[in-house]
């Protein structure tokens, strides 16, 4: 059959919405070719990549095209020929997550928080993952007795108060192995932040059942407050399956926010960005996080420079609500945790006047708002140069003052 009739065929199956189909029909890498026309390049990539293992859900699939190599769905999907170079700046684990694993399964990296890694499976095995090292493995599984050791340390360890289940994906758990999970950081008191990382909103949104919702509600309570995020990267993504399981989380309770990544060639452009977080607003999902991408092992195709995060932030600031621009992080190499990067709209302060001095990313112009009398706190501020004082002063008659 042709690459259109496999696709058609696959598609039209009467099961297509029921979630157990999808991971039991994912597409491997054996399969690729009968649904890509896959180029050379992919071909090479397909069989000698570094990363993880292939796979996707056949919705996933029907997002993307067949015939064009620069689908940025494709992309996520079939493995480009980055993955077969390990770069020398690379790293299997960048953030040292295994170096900050307290017990197996959960990595302390703040005081307070916590990463708990309730399995190794996903939906769909996106190319630029950064936990390539667990994920699809079947020696990363988290079996009971692991989870329960997981309890034991929270339990010894009070000051932690919010606990981020990942993976994997949580929810491609069992609906009594996810409902476990949840129930015993219900019985600890010192936990009270639950919040679940998932990709299947987007990967497998038939996932959200109404079981799924009723376990998540029935631990949402007084003891426990639940919060999502997401993992959408690309406004093809957001289709009417995506919103309908959105949805019946927030009717559970749960607000969901979207962490997304700069990725070259799929998002890495204002205008880009700014599509994806107005679908998302209508999706009722907040923005969160844009990361700047973590130096895994393969994944210099996916990499871009640094400044194209503040041009991305630059382009969306004054286009959307604050709702929709995502806070630019890095999740710094060596375990330094996360820092907001932000562009320089606080140019400095003019001790003279006592003025700070803005850039407005709205209208391109000077903005001042004055220090408040009797602040101790001058001298901290940068100073702003003369050469930029006397621009800004001579220019001052198109400017506002705050």
């Amino acid at each position: 059959m042709s690459i259109l009739e496999n696709r058609e065929k696959l598609f039209s199956n009467p099961n297509f919405l029921d979630w157990k189909f999808q991971l039991q029909n994912r597409i491997r890498a054996n399969d690729l070719e009968k649904f890509f026309n896959l180029s050379e390049n992919e071909k090479i990539a397909i069989k000698n990549s570094i990363r993880l293992n292939i796979g996707s859900t056949p919705y996933y699939l029907s997002l993307s095209d067949p015939f064009d190599e620069h689908c940025p769905i494709r992309k996520t999907i079939v493995p480009n020929i980055g993955e077969t170079i390990f770069s020398k700046e690379e790293s299997k684990d960048p953030l040292h997550e295994e170096r900050l694993s307290v017990v197996k399964g959960l990595t302390r990296m703040y005081d307070d928080r916590v990463l708990l890694f309730s399995n190794q499976d996903c939906s769909v095995f996106c190319r630029h993952c950064m936990r390539g090292r667990k994920v699809s493995y079947n020696d990363q599984r988290m079996e009971t007795n692991d989870l329960e050791n997981v309890f034991d340390y929270l339990k010894q360890h009070p000051e932690i108060s919010d606990v981020v289940i990942s993976g994997g994906d949580p929810l491609n758990l069992s609906d009594s192995k996810f409902e476990f999970i949840l129930k015993n950081l219900n019985e600890i008191e010192s936990v009270k932040i639950c919040r679940i990382g998932t990709r299947n909103l987007v990967t497998l949104p038939m996932r959200i059942t109404d079981e799924v919702c009723r376990i998540i509600e029935k631990y949402n309570n007084n003891n426990l407050s639940i919060f999502c995020n997401t993992h959408f990267n690309h406004e093809k993504e957001c289709t009417e399956l995506s919103k309908k399981a959105i949805l019946k989380l927030i009717k559970a309770g749960v607000s969901v926010g979207n962490q997304t990544v700069i990725l070259k060639g799929i998002n890495d452009s204002g205008e880009k960005m700014l599509s994806l977080h107005k679908k998302l607003l209508e999706q009722r999902v907040r923005a969160y996080y844009m990361y700047d991408p973590e130096l895994i092992p393969g994944s210099k195709d996916f990499r871009v420079p640094l400044a194209k995060g503040f041009e991305i932030i630059e382009y969306m600031r004054g286009k959307i609500s604050g709702m929709g621009i995502p806070h630019f992080v890095n999740d710094l190499p060596g375990g330094g945790g996360k820092i907001t990067l932000t562009p320089e709209w606080y140019l400095g302060f003019h001790r003279e006047t006592r003025s700070h001095v803005f850039l407005s990313a709205l209208r391109g112009t000077y903005h001042l708002s004055p220090e408040v009398e009797g602040s101790e706190y001058d001298l901290k501020y940068k100073e702003i140069p003369n050469s930029l004082w006397e621009k800004i002063r001579l220019n001052f008659k198109t400017a506002h003052v705050a």
